[in-house]
């Protein structure tokens, strides 16, 4: 059987080696649809399938798997816990019984201001550093390339400061030194002696760049130059991961876990808890989640996307494999009288069904090979899309090379088994009586070949369509009303934290800034905030406001933001009502507030809110410390999608605490704001040169860059969508270019009789026609239904709508028609008497 097989395999190579035009155009139909089928499961492997580089990744379990970062301060929460404080860590970390080990790290990264100890006028470099208990390294089973890991020992409060350096970090700034363990450096003010070097290929729990460094949550207040968080139970900043202990199940660990937590929510609320406290805390739990590929940002935004993806390059595939079908029938026309001899001679039909899928077969793993090599460019090119800094691993691996062989072989049987069967059917006596009449040809009516046709202009149309859906939906986002005049402003982010401001000293500094930027030619206006819009960050807090009654299960949340002076003329927001935030606000004025309309429509319910008073937070002297003196009009902070939230406005000049650090400065310019980013530097380093710029961008960029995804897909989607029509009119270009060759004595005697060029190439353009409108029949309800199904990643568009659907018929029967009229204007310029005596 081996024997037989490999005679059909050297037989069916010898066959393609004979017709290089033929096969060179199967293989490359093969191999766009294979290629681009392999690069995104590749992708599809690297981010969503793929292990972290640990020991036993399968018994780690997460308490949280979210990508959000950051701090939630207040009471606990209520249902499903994400975040965690220290205590409540502590607590878990000692009362389970399902896991091995427990360990905690920040949910996200502090800024650094690294100097290398003893050195004199050396500036600061800046890098990452993340947060970890002392138990972090044990816990996922990782070992350090030089040195040691950090231990539980590293994590005690009297402990010296130790640092692990990350192995990217080590080779860049340390060029692989490995005598620098037991070096000091100096983050953020105090002395850490490095310990060791990760391994290489470890970057942490998160799928992302790795951490500059990972030290100990012990020294979370010298590293973030903040109050302590280690004993404070109302603030939750910490996720935990687990390893479970062998032959214990993530069900079983997490039972175990809920009720040390309910025990420890007890125990915190004291003797005189509460019924709705007590109810609470009935209903507070954790969901552990698979812990072996880590925490993911790119999982999260792109798992929907890549699994229509695949469907999308799915459809490619099929649209090749007719393209190389279609190919196959034509080639078994002049293959026929061979079919039929060895029919004749004895062979089954089995037999022969065998040798033509055999050749099927080798067609589509050279197509597969070749499709690897299209494979690795297009993953290069994707992970350039989607992220430039994460550790995405796309080597082929051998599920990626598995499914390579799969799809290589179930196109070779999809593409081959129709020709072959087909061929199989043939006989010697209708074999020679077709070679000696040659006429006939092909019939367009009927038929597999048209039936591929048809098939593929379907398909075609439905990418088509999805590809102007997801144009058109990143066109209305781009163009969506943010509440700003996004053009000609300039964001400056800083973080004086890290140069050693006091909170008490922040509110000169500002001041100072402003003025100096202020006084730059080209500079319209200046102001500050403590975030800018669509940046990725966000303040949420709870309020209270005197004489509003919520509803049952209202949440009194608002967002929160610290001004500056000027904010409305710089961002281009309306005022609306009062006045907005002044240099007339400060430490020693009295608390105020402006308001968003949202927050007005909310709370005050079409009254004039000007004069009322709310307060920060849900306790009774919160009420009404702040009088509102504004309201402006409403914008959008966190994406182009999302309606305006209630947004309250505080003067930065006036706070005096943490909130008021990491600030971004917003500059309107007269002209293209990026010419202003180097003397902008200059004016800040002139305040104060140790003031570290941790970022410079326009806000036309920041919100280019918050579209990312949306533009990829589109960009993606229209590639292949591109590709797929591409592919069906060339498959359409081949089938009426056969069916004229093998008509050419149908033709001859038409104009012999009379018929005039123009009749015959309309005769060939009706075929081509007939085949394009019965694909479009068949594709519009297809590509309807199709785009029902993404309806919900569009924006600002019916799945239904007419100008897309109009758009793309459109296109497709302009290509598909200029793939037909080429054959159509060969065939209505045949000589007569050459094709009399064509044969």
């Amino acid at each position: 059987m081996i024997r037989d097989i490999w005679q059909d395999v050297r037989y069916g190579t010898r066959i393609l080696r004979k017709s290089p035009g033929f096969t060179a155009v199967a293989v490359l139909s093969l191999a766009l649809g294979i290629g681009a089928n392999t690069a995104i499961f590749t992708l599809l492997n690297a981010v969503l399938l793929k292990s972290l580089p640990v020991h036993e990744p399968d018994r780690l379990v997460l308490f949280d798997d979210s990508p959000g970062e950051g701090t939630s301060i207040g009471d606990p929460p209520k249902g499903r816990w994400q975040r965690f404080s220290y205590p409540a860590y502590q607590y878990l970390r000692d009362h389970n019984e399902s896991l091995e080990g427990l360990c905690a790290f920040r949910t996200g990264e502090a800024r650094l201001s690294v100097r290398t100890q003893g050195s004199s006028g050396e500036a600061a470099q800046r890098a990452q550093g993340h947060l970890v208990s002392g138990n972090y390294f044990a816990v996922l089973g990782v070992n350090s390339a030089v040195g040691r890991v950090l231990t539980p020992e590293d994590d005690a409060a009297a402990a010296p400061p130790a640092a692990v350096l990350s192995h990217s970090y080590w080779k860049e700034k340390w060029n692989s030194d490995s005598q620098v363990v037991g070096k000091t450096v100096v983050l953020n003010g105090t002395s850490f002696t490095i310990v060791g070097v990760a391994r290489p290929e470890f970057f942490g729990e998160r799928v992302r760049r790795a951490p500059d460094f990972w030290l100990p949550l012990a020294f979370q207040p010298q590293v973030e130059l903040h109050d302590s968080a280690l004993i404070d139970e109302k603030v939750y900043w910490l996720n935990l991961m687990g390893r479970l202990k062998p032959g214990v199940g993530s069900d079983q660990a997490q039972a175990s876990i809920n009720v040390a937590l309910q025990q420890f929510l007890t125990g915190q609320a004291g003797a005189q808890i509460t019924d709705e406290r007590r109810a609470a805390i009935q209903n507070s739990f954790v969901k552990l989640v698979p812990g072996g590929r880590g925490i993911s940002g790119l999982r999260f935004f792109y798992s929907e996307p890549l699994r229509m993806l695949m469907a999308i390059v799915a459809l490619v595939l099929l649209i090749a494999c007719a393209n190389v079908g279609n190919l196959l029938l034509s080639r078994s026309a002049s293959r026929q009288t061979e079919m039929s001899l060895r029919l004749a001679l004895g062979a089954s039909r089995a037999r022969v069904v065998r040798q033509l899928l055999t050749e099927s077969v080798v067609l589509a793993a050279i197509g597969g090979a070749i499709g690897l090599l299209f494979a690795r460019w297009g993953v290069d090119a994707l992970v350039a899309l989607v992220s430039r800094t994460t550790p995405l691993d796309v080597r082929p691996d051998p599920l990626v090379l598995g499914f390579t062989a799969g799809v290589s072989l179930l196109s070779g049987v999809i593409f081959g088994l129709a020709p072959a069967l087909r061929a199989s059917r043939s006989d010697l006596s209708t074999a020679l009586k077709a070679k000696s009449a040659r006429v006939g040809g092909l019939k367009l009516r009927s038929g597999l070949a048209p039936a591929l046709i048809v098939s593929q202009v379907a398909l075609s149309l439905v990418l088509l369509v999805g590809a102007g859906l997801f144009a058109r939906s990143l066109l209305k986002l781009e163009r969506e009303d943010l509440g700003f005049i996004r053009e000609n402003v300039l964001l400056v982010d800083i973080d004086p934290r890290l140069a050693g401001y006091k909170p008490t000293e922040l509110s000169a500094l500002y001041r100072q800034l402003l003025d100096r930027l202020g006084a730059l030619p080209g500079v319209r206006s200046t102001s500050i905030a403590t975030y800018s819009p669509l940046s990725g960050t966000a303040r949420t807090s709870s309020i209270s406001v005197p004489g509003y009654t919520p509803e049952p299960g209202d949440e009194m949340l608002a967002r929160d933001m610290l001004i500056g002076p000027s904010y409305c003329e710089t961002l281009g927001l309306p005022l609306v009502l009062g006045r907005q935030i002044g240099l007339q606000d400060t430490p020693a004025s009295a608390k105020v507030a402006v308001i968003n309309q949202a927050f007005a429509q909310t709370f005050f319910q079409g009254e004039n809110p000007v004069g009322r008073r709310f307060g920060f937070g849900d306790e009774e002297k919160d009420a009404g410390d702040l009088e509102i003196v504004g309201v402006i009009g409403d914008a959008k902070y966190d994406s182009a999608r999302d309606k305006p939230e209630p947004t309250a406005y505080r003067p930065i000049l006036q706070v005096q605490d943490q909130g008021a650090y990491s600030s971004n400065l917003e500059i309107r310019t007269e002209g293209d704001p990026s010419a202003a980013a180097s003397e902008v530097r200059s004016a800040i380093g002139q305040v104060d040169d140790k003031l570290p710029v941790v970022g410079v961008t326009s806000f036309s960029k920041q919100l280019a860059d918050s579209l990312r995804q949306e533009r990829l897909i589109a960009e993606i989607v229209s590639f292949f969508g591109v590709l797929a029509l591409i592919l069906a009119c060339v498959g359409l270009y081949g089938v009426m270019a056969h069916a004229v060759a093998r008509r050419t004595n149908e033709i001859g005697i038409r104009m012999a009789l009379g018929a005039e060029s123009n009749s015959i190439l309309w005769m060939v353009l009706r075929e081509t026609l007939m085949l394009v409108v019965a694909g479009i029949a068949i594709g519009v309800p297809a590509a309807l239904g199709g785009a029902h199904l993404i309806s919900t990643q569009l924006y600002g568009l019916n799945a239904a709508d007419p100008l897309t659907l109009a758009g793309a018929v459109a296109l497709l029967i302009v290509v598909a028609g200029l793939a037909g009229y080429l054959p159509a204007r060969r065939a209505s310029r045949v000589d007569p008497m050459v094709a009399l005596r064509y044969e």
